[in-house]
């Protein structure tokens, strides 16, 4: 029998013009991430099924494709693109299941897309999914009673995954840990994942990594340092490798310097970490362990004195900014010096607090489910128009991924990957409202 396994692009990465051509190429390429989940369900399924994975915009989608089963995989920004595959192929008869974070959370609106819907994690259910499959009684909702035991973890299914990746940056992804116990109002990894992190087994990961040609690693994990002894354990076991190796973290790290050296000894280059809003009040609202700026900075600094650049998550949108305080945003941003940075507009994804919240004070303004990307603006700002937000945000965007400070942070880190992440960066400039 065939599966094919799909992961959508957003329609809006299929924008394209002569003059936008460069900023959309590195913004479609420059990571080279393979879809990891679609590659442990391939593992999951057992011989006698023939598999294939696409992934959008990388690979393109023959709606002739010979399919006894398609499997979609999306979150909300690429959810509509994800139904419009769904409708397709169910126009031809072909049994459609759908999984990811969106379709767990509206299970019911993915249903009039679909005939079932994964919910929550597949590896303790997907073997049901097959077999109810072949018997003719697909049911409409898959979920499992517990979450997944990591001591049982499955490799993907490397082969079929898309690893071509692109001229900046082409990496591997690997997963050590599962879960998240912060349950933050604007994230919706914990309804999918739960609040209990999961950790794989070091031996288990360093039998993964060894098998895997290539050099760089991308972790998905939310934060690799959430448990530091394990992490220390793991970082000393990878040394020998060799392997080049990027993750989320939280700033915590900088505490144990002993830490540090073992993720740069390991091979580690790189951290995505969570700040989300460095102004006094916003370092104090989000809770975070560095409760001044000054700390912050010093632990940005221990962090790439150890030979490893940070890459600072921001969010913005919340009720407490005032246009002075995106002011100083922007200083503190400079004056971290960090390699890069995320500059998202908050999104109030479903089954969040933070969507709760907004809907109880009547401020969402689109559904639209393609705005819901970081870079769209879908609700009412507390302390301004949305027209004032957006040029706010605009500003910021393009005063921080100017070219010439593109250029100083590529010469000053010396890694062609930091190019391709602001170049990706600012070809995201077009913040807007929905259309």
């Amino acid at each position: 029998m065939d599966l094919l396994l799909i992961q959508p692009a957003s329609p809006l990465d299929y924008e394209n013009d002569a003059l936008r051509f460069i900023s959309n190429f590195a913004r479609r390429n420059y990571l080279g991430i393979p879809p990891l989940s679609l590659g442990i369900i391939a593992a999951l399924t057992p011989p006698g099924w023939n598999v294939k994975i696409l992934q959008e915009p990388a690979d393109q989608i023959s709606f002739d494709e010979k399919a006894d089963l398609v499997g979609i995989t999306a979150v909300t920004h690429i959810v509509k693109r994800g139904y419009e595959i769904a409708d397709k192929f169910r126009e031809r008869g072909i049994k459609v299941i759908m999984g990811g974070i969106h379709p767990t959370v509206m299970y019911e609106e993915a249903l009039q897309h679909c005939d079932a819907v994964c919910i929550g994690e597949a590896e303790p259910i997907w073997k049901n999914v097959l077999e109810d499959l072949q018997k003719g009684h697909l049911k409409k909702i898959y979920k499992a009673e517990h979450y997944f035991d990591f001591n049982h973890y499955i490799s993907p299914r490397r082969d079929l995954m898309s690893t071509s990746g692109s001229f900046f940056y082409s990496a591997e992804t690997v997963e050590a840990s599962r879960g998240c116990p912060y349950d933050c109002d604007f994230c919706s990894v914990a309804l999918a994942h739960g609040k209990k992190i999961r950790y794989r087994q070091p031996s288990s990961i360093i039998s993964e990594l060894e098998k895997i040609r290539k050099k760089r690693i991308f972790f998905v994990d939310n934060n690799i340092i959430a448990n530091k002894q394990k992490a220390k354990e793991m970082f000393l076991a990878m040394a020998p490798l060799k392997k080049s190796w990027t993750a989320q973290a939280t700033i915590s790290i900088a505490d144990d310097i002993e830490l540090v050296q073992a993720a740069a000894d390991a091979g580690c280059y790189g951290l995505l970490i969570g700040m989300e809003n460095v102004t006094d009040e916003g370092l104090q609202k989000y809770k975070k362990s560095k409760k001044s700026f000054e700390a912050l900075r010093k632990s940005v600094k221990i962090i790439k004195d150890h030979g490893i650049a940070v890459l600072a998550h921001m969010i913005f949108g919340n009720d407490f900014e005032t246009k002075e305080s995106l002011k100083i945003t922007l200083e503190r941003l400079n004056q971290l010096d960090v390699a890069s940075a995320s500059l998202g507009i908050l999104v109030p994804y479903p089954g969040t607090r933070i969507a709760e919240n907004l809907e109880k004070q009547n401020r969402i303004l689109t559904k639209d489910w393609n705005m819901y990307d970081v870079h769209h603006l879908v609700f009412s700002p507390a302390r301004f128009s949305p027209e004032e937000f957006i040029e706010e945000i605009q500003f910021i965007r393009k005063e921080f991924f100017a070219y010439r400070k593109i250029v100083s942070r590529t010469i000053h880190y010396r890694n062609p990957a930091i190019f391709g992440f602001n170049l990706s960066s600012r070809s995201h400039n077009r913040v807007g409202m929905p259309l």
